[in-house]
């Protein structure tokens, strides 16, 4: 029987909109010039159909676009054509409240699909970002509203999430793509699992085994295999869940489909019990970000 699937984490952007939202900002250069698998507009029909590929029924977008309303609003349309989009985590500054409450207000009470958190890129940020007063202040707005927050960490800001994993110990946070550690500097692997393992010691810490085909040049699963066992052995079966990053999924080397990149999980995690998969195909997915698949 194939394996369930819900798909945590995937994008869509439309070049011509992308351009023309307000506020622009860094994060508005993806993709780039310098991304030519990705350069172009990547429409919901086009995610849809990737996925159903695989079986694929549910999903939840994720945004590209930091301090960007508007980018919720354009998802929020294109939803209207595709019924597998369950979930929006939408792109709002942390650190501009009365926006964040204001868009929290416009689609809180939506439902198909839900706004279930938001993620703000900081990698746009200085490393001790997740520091700042009124970043906490931002994570108290979705702590109050029971929100998500999707944790875009690297390793130099992995120390800095057991500060507000026990701040805001009623705020559901997951980290993307495994803090993307630094695949190919195997001496800092050490540094990476620590971190990761304190992150873990807090119960509303998840981990998305997501985003690693496109960090390793001509990788094969032994380039992951250390990196996943090492995110299950600290989280548990319970805190982690499975996301393609469509499109971006496309810039690694090889790269042969979304299906390759269903396989590449279903490999590292063949050792586990049926039931255990599961939780990380799709259970845990529906369980964080509270969703209803009802279509």
């Amino acid at each position: 029987m194939a394996q369930k699937i819900v798909d945590s984490h995937f994008h869509i952007f439309d070049l011509v909109a992308r351009n023309a939202y307000p506020d622009q900002n860094p994060s508005h250069g993806f993709p780039s010039e310098q991304q030519p698998e990705l350069n172009r507009s990547h429409t919901i029909e086009e995610a849809g159909s990737e996925m159903a590929t695989q079986g694929i029924k549910h999903a939840v977008f994720v945004q590209c676009y930091n301090d960007c309303p508007e980018e919720v609003d354009w998802v929020y349309q294109q939803a209207k054509k595709a019924s597998f989009l369950k979930g929006v985590v939408g792109g709002l500054d942390l650190t501009k409240h009365k926006k964040m409450e204001d868009t929290i207000a416009k689609y809180k009470r939506e439902t198909r699909p839900k706004f279930v958190g938001i993620r703000h890129l900081i990698d746009f940020e200085a490393d001790d970002f997740l520091t700042r007063e009124d970043v906490h202040n931002g994570l108290a707005i979705l702590e109050r509203h029971g929100l998500t927050f999707d944790l875009q960490s690297y390793p130099a800001t992995i120390p800095h999430i057991p500060l507000i994993a026990a701040k805001f110990p009623k705020l559901k946070m997951v980290i993307d793509h495994i803090a993307k550690p630094h695949f190919l500097q195997a001496s800092e692997f050490d540094t990476w699992a620590a971190g990761m393992a304190a992150a873990a010691q807090y119960p509303n810490v998840y981990c998305k085994l997501s985003g690693l085909i496109n960090e390793v040049p001509f990788w094969t699963a032994e380039s992951f295999r250390p990196y996943v066992a090492q995110c299950l052995a600290v989280f548990g079966v319970d805190r982690c869940m499975y996301g393609s990053d469509w499109p971006v999924c496309k810039l690694g080397q090889p790269y042969a489909g979304y299906g390759q990149v269903v396989a590449l999980l279903q490999d590292l995690t063949n050792h586990l019990a049926k039931e255990d998969k599961d939780k990380i195909f799709f259970q845990n997915v529906i369980d964080f970000y509270n969703l209803d698949l009802i279509d």
